[in-house]
């Protein structure tokens, strides 16, 4: 569940950018909520700021203002019910936990899932909360998307989705393992009647990634999702098989036009030294100003970098350890050229670099039949997003994960971060667990 510290965060920078050319005062904006925030959002066009929180969603004008408010809970559900829980029996009043929250500013609608009747969403108006544009209980399992149980984490990015020359609004959404769940890690979401689909189904199939032996195997924790350049990621921890339970965090990355999932492939993150904060808190991706871009590509650590390269800022802790944290980065650039090695060792070289086994293939049973076939590397442009070629997730071996030494470390349990850019410099918000606020 995403820590309520994410909105601090926020709308401390907020705050920070209103007062920009005016006495460099900064003022104090805050907005309270009774019941904890899961999820912050804010529509790009008009800024305002939408909070899903439990039993309700807020939405809010840019300097904070509560505009409209609506109440999803209590619910009458049970955890074993099929909605609509009109026909079920022995239910009772039931938090209900904001579990996604997304702006679909095309057609203006808030899209909103919870934790009550299997994890159902609706679409509500934009501009009032209040207004609820779309909501139906009675489509069966097709349209579950969140989950019921509290310690599973959902994250959603809105994408596009071709057929038959028409291109729909989707959201790609990762979800955990929960026992009464769908077993979908990654599924994409249609957001409209179409032919057979409708509003919320699952339109792709992909048996690799949402088959029920290998999530539950895995225990995926996700923290974030975005997308860039034609690219969809999801960030999480996982374990690397069901007889060590020692979490590892992964990226894992697929063509935003890829509508079979052939290309998504993992890569294992490590930060700090001997991978000590191996299990990831929260995640942000901006641009680093001059002097860090410069710092970074002194270090020799990070490859080159600018002030035009994005960054993956991540907080991370240890299994065993959450009062302990670190922020480490991650240039986007990296992650790239690192997940095309491991494809290009699995299309060219039996899944080998320099001779050393360097592709795991985690979500198949038969993984010797993986990595066989011969693609000439001058060829390998033309099968960046998998084709048939690769009919099984590829992920990176622990030895050929990206390694980020600590860019901080603190005695605290951070559960968020964000990153801005002040005359070149770089400034991280941190926020904790406890509710405080760090700028390091």
């Amino acid at each position: 569940m995403a820590s309520w510290v994410s909105i601090l965060l926020f709308l401390f920078w907020l705050s920070v950018s209103q007062a920009q050319g005016g006495s460099g005062k900064i003022p104090t904006v805050e907005f309270i909520s009774e019941s904890l925030i899961n999820n912050v959002v804010q529509d790009p066009q008009t800024g305002r700021i939408y909070l899903g929180a439990v039993n309700n969603i807020f939405q809010l004008s840019p300097s904070l203002q509560k505009e409209a408010r609506t109440e999803t809970g209590p619910k009458k559900d049970a955890k074993t019910c099929t909605p609509p829980a009109s026909g079920c029996q022995d239910t009772v009043l039931m938090p209900n936990s904001n579990k996604l929250l997304l702006v679909h500013p095309s057609n203006g609608s808030l899209i909103v899932c919870g934790s009550r009747y299997r994890g159902i969403c609706s679409l509500l108006n934009l501009s009032n909360v209040e207004q609820e544009l779309y909501y139906n209980d009675n489509k069966g399992e097709r349209t579950y998307v969140a989950s019921i149980e509290d310690n599973v984490n959902v994250v959603s990015v809105m994408s596009n989705y071709t057929k038959n020359g028409r291109t729909f609004k989707v959201f790609l959404v990762g979800k955990g393992y929960g026992s009464l769940d769908s077993t979908k890690l990654i599924s994409t979401r249609i957001l409209e009647d179409y032919q057979d689909w409708v509003v919320f189904e699952n339109i792709i199939e992909a048996s690799a990634v949402q088959t029920a032996p290998f999530v539950l195997k895995y225990l995926h924790d996700f923290q974030h999702a975005f997308k860039e350049d034609g690219f969809v990621y999801f960030l999480f921890s996982r374990t690397l098989d069901g007889t060590d339970n020692k979490n590892l965090t992964f990226v894992s990355r697929l063509c935003e036009n890829d509508q079979h999932y052939y290309s998504y492939t993992e890569l294992q993150l490590t930060c700090g030294i001997k991978n000590r904060y191996n299990k990831v808190q929260a995640a942000y991706v901006a641009f680093p100003g001059k002097e860090l871009a410069r710092v970074m590509s002194q270090s020799g650590n990070y490859g080159t970098v600018t002030s035009f390269t994005k960054v993956l800022f991540m907080v991370a802790h240890p299994d065993d350890d959450e009062s302990d944290s670190a922020l480490c980065m991650y240039p986007l650039n990296s992650i790239n050229q690192q997940l095309m090695d491991i494809i290009s060792a699995c299309y060219s070289d039996s899944g080998e670099i320099s001779g050393v086994p360097a592709v795991d293939v985690p979500y198949s049973s038969q993984a010797y039949t993986a990595c066989t076939s011969k693609i000439s590397k001058d060829a390998l442009g033309n099968f960046k997003c998998g084709a048939e070629y690769l009919l099984s997730p590829l992920a990176s071996k622990p030895a050929f994960a990206l390694k980020s030494d600590a860019a901080l470390t603190m005695s605290v349990h951070l559960t968020a971060v964000t990153v801005a850019v002040e005359n070149d410099h770089t400034i991280a918000f941190l926020g904790s667990a406890n509710g405080e606020v760090f700028k390091p």
